[in-house]
């Protein structure tokens, strides 16, 4: 558990700082043993890149809505993803979209506005879906999260978040929203 804090903790110092503020030679590997460079998947970066509002409903039926933004960084190494309802709700979130250098896996590490941090894992695009499963060794104290990404258009996607307190068994709905992309200027 601690090396993923760790893990989570570098990665997210690491994608904040300024471009450049590193310099280009750093690697501990000679260029015959450098690993190969994990890039996002072109279709992910292409679909979710930029910005989008949502709306929708919470379980209880009370409405929501939100902005969400999906930023390439590390030469399409990951997705910078920053979400953030709007008022009168306060939930905002910082993630990352990455890959796994031994699954291929595409992995989600967030920072929640006032609960800490949480790794999720997917097996990427799957009949027009992408699903993040929250994992048990850094999740939130209250049980396992899923965020469904459904692929509707080229400008629209659902999102669906659930919560399972039963270790994966049963899962309910938090809320859906409809996420529309925001024309660029």
């Amino acid at each position: 558990m601690r090396t993923v804090r760790t893990m989570f903790l570098v990665a997210v110092l690491f994608v904040s700082l300024p471009s450049g503020a590193v310099p280009k030679n750093t690697s501990r590997f000679s260029p015959q043993t450098e690993p190969q460079k994990k890039v996002l998947p072109h279709d992910v970066l292409a679909y979710f890149s930029g910005a989008w509002s949502g709306k929708g409903k919470f379980a209880t039926g009370e409405p929501i809505a939100s902005d969400i933004s999906f930023v390439p960084d590390l030469d399409n190494q990951c997705l910078l993803v920053r979400e953030k309802e709007k008022p009168p709700n306060t939930f905002q979130f910082v993630g990352v979209w990455s890959m796994d250098s031994v699954s291929g896996d595409l992995v989600m590490l967030s920072a929640v506005h006032n609960s800490g941090a949480r790794v999720f894992r997917s097996h990427g695009w799957q009949d027009g879906k992408i699903v993040f499963q929250s994992v048990p060794e850094l999740r939130a104290q209250f049980g396992l999260e899923r965020f469904t990404f459904e692929r509707k258009s080229d400008a629209t996607f659902d999102s669906t978040f659930e919560v399972s307190t039963d270790n994966g068994r049963t899962w309910r709905v938090g809320d859906r929203q409809e996420y529309t992309k925001v024309p660029s200027r």
